[in-house]
């Protein structure tokens, strides 16, 4: 279900993008940069996306989807690595520092959420010549 609340607020984005911009050519990608926090799931992300797209300029778009890690960064080692969340930890779990596994101090943790970007890539318009 958070998937598809997700992918509806980021196709509508699309649309009135799409629609500010008008263009004749078709829209053949979309790629997604998202938080692992905010994707439980990509095949219902997937899922939700191809539901969501049908009847509208996105409907035979390849979804291009990226899934972005937190990442723990330590100030005292200088390590900078993916933080790894299972499906089940959402981001409200999550305390802004850990313990590092290398040297044991405090490390921060940062990104892993929210819609880090959207590109489209459109079909190229062939030229009646």
């Amino acid at each position: 279900m958070h998937e598809y609340s997700l992918m509806q607020d980021i196709i509508q984005s699309i649309l009135d993008r799409l629609a500010e911009e008008p263009t004749q050519a078709p829209v053949e990608e979309v790629t997604l940069e998202l938080g692992v926090l905010d994707v439980h799931s990509e095949a219902a992300a997937r899922t939700a996306f191809e539901v969501l797209a049908r009847a509208t300029p996105l409907q035979n778009a390849k979804l291009n989807l990226v899934v972005k890690p937190v990442m723990m960064e330590c100030p005292q080692c200088k390590i900078v690595a993916p933080y790894q969340v299972d499906e089940h930890t959402h981001a409200n779990e999550l305390l802004p520092v850990v313990t590092c596994p290398v040297c044991h101090g405090l490390a921060r943790l940062s990104g892993g959420q929210g819609v880090a970007s959207i590109e489209l890539v459109f079909a190229e318009e062939e030229s009646s010549d």
